[in-house]
């Protein structure tokens, strides 16, 4: 994966932000589920190569500053060998009480075509479109010299194909409503010349999926130039109203079932450990990631466990520039 950022003033007032994404991969795709001899859920794979895919991405933003507060807009594109979308959205802040408390507000809407790869092959659908929009309400205050405190109100609605079109028996509703609220603290600790960063989240949507996530990170300052960064993240979410972890090839095709994984009950844990190093005009990160799912940690009942939870290793590293 390759990304690309750059922020650069526009005059006295505006900014101008370019991003720019490139990803390409090849795996695994769980395509059915069925009962194995003991009655246990089998997961059969779309095959080792069966997938092989790149995206690329350019979003184009700018941003004018007033006095107490900003606006901004931004418009994208984003295209895969199978999903196109184009994407806008508008934002702004503004500060009272001395700039200690800011209160913002966001609005995006994407428009999006799928159009599988084999659709001819496996009997899919040829052509479809979904519609997303979102809406954002935020509050920050300044608790004082060396703490902050954010809280966040999102609300989304889309509508049109949401299924799965890869896998061989997936019907969900066309229509879904979600709704998160996101809270977040920052702390500084002098002594330590450490920062605490605390967020919480809860969602619901009305697939019946609710979800709780905690992560905290300590930001430890080394020295003028190196900072190390651990982070904890422990997440869980309920199953979706639908969701089957053994597909059901004789119910009728009008009634919902998915064997998304997503879709199930489960929770997961993660950490990471990144090294941020200052060289001047450049910053480099580096960040290596373990991330582990499994039913066992969920804080919901999981009546259904899913075969196809994922753990992973990763690591990236990163370079900004600053001129």
């Amino acid at each position: 994966m390759h990304q690309f950022q750059l922020v650069s003033p526009l005059g006295r007032n505006f900014s101008l932000h370019v991003d720019a994404n490139y990803e390409s991969l090849t795996g695994a795709s769980p395509w059915f589920t069925s009962a194995g001899v003991d009655g246990d859920p089998i997961v059969s794979l779309s095959g080792a190569s069966g997938i092989r895919d790149k995206r690329s991405e350019l979003s184009l933003g700018t941003r004018y500053y007033l006095i107490n507060g900003s606006i901004g807009a931004n418009i994208g594109y984003s295209e895969e060998d199978d999903y196109r979308a184009t994407y806008f959205g508008a934002s702004g802040e503004r500060h009272f009480n001395q700039e200690s408390t800011t209160v913002s507000l966001s609005f995006s809407h994407s428009m999006d075509d799928i159009f599988p790869t084999d659709a001819a092959l496996f009997n899919r659908v040829r052509n479809e479109d979904k519609r997303s929009t979102s809406v954002v309400v935020a509050i920050s205050q300044v608790i004082d010299q060396r703490s902050t405190f954010q809280l966040a109100l999102s609300l989304t609605e889309q509508s049109g194909f949401l299924s799965d079109p890869y896998k061989l028996r997936d019907i969900r509703p066309e229509d879904k409503t979600q709704i998160a609220l996101t809270n977040s603290y920052r702390r500084f600790f002098v002594n330590a010349n450490a920062a605490l960063h605390v967020n919480y989240r809860f969602y619901h949507d009305d697939f019946g999926i609710s979800s709780h996530t905690l992560d905290m990170a300590w930001f430890q300052n080394i020295g003028q130039s190196l900072q190390l960064v651990p982070t904890l993240r422990y997440y869980s979410q309920s199953a979706a109203d639908f969701f089957t972890n053994i597909d059901d090839f004789l119910k009728p095709i009008s009634e919902y079932q998915s064997s998304d994984y997503r879709l199930s009950a489960f929770g997961a844990v993660s950490g990471d450990l990144s090294l941020i190093a200052d060289l001047g005009v450049w910053t480099a990160t580096l960040t290596a990631e373990r991330y582990v799912a499994n039913e066992n940690y969920a804080s919901y009942a999981v009546s259904q466990p899913s075969t196809a939870l994922v753990r992973y290793n990763r690591i990236s590293l990163g370079f900004d520039d600053s001129f």
